[in-house]
């Protein structure tokens, strides 16, 4: 991106995008912008589209001040995601005895 692109405002880039891709009406936009947001160099990991999630915590966990409360509540959040994992398999472990002994008592 040259020097001049950088200076343009949002407005003026996305007008541009137009310009250049035929129009708002032109049905390959969608594909356009999709391919640009996972390869585009300004869009975080290429090959990956970037969500909210990665921007907030990319920019949180290089910041040395909100660094080690970005990874405590990552921590946090994956302890409470396996915690959570343990207690749909502990259930679904009752939900399979329990059709068992239906299906047990209708033989009967």
């Amino acid at each position: 991106m040259g020097a001049e692109q950088e200076k343009l405002t949002m407005s003026q880039r996305i007008d541009a995008f137009y310009r250049q891709s035929g129009g708002p009406g032109n049905p390959d936009i969608a594909r356009i912008l999709n391919e640009h947001l996972i390869h585009g160099k300004d869009h975080g990991v290429p090959g990956k589209k970037e969500d909210i999630q990665d921007a907030f915590t990319e920019v949180f966990l290089g910041d040395r001040s909100t660094q080690p409360i970005v990874l405590g509540l990552m921590k946090i959040r994956n302890s409470i995601k396996q915690e959570w994992e343990r207690y749909l398999e502990t259930q679904q472990g009752y939900s399979n005895q329990a059709i068992d002994e239906l299906k047990r008592e209708q033989i009967k």
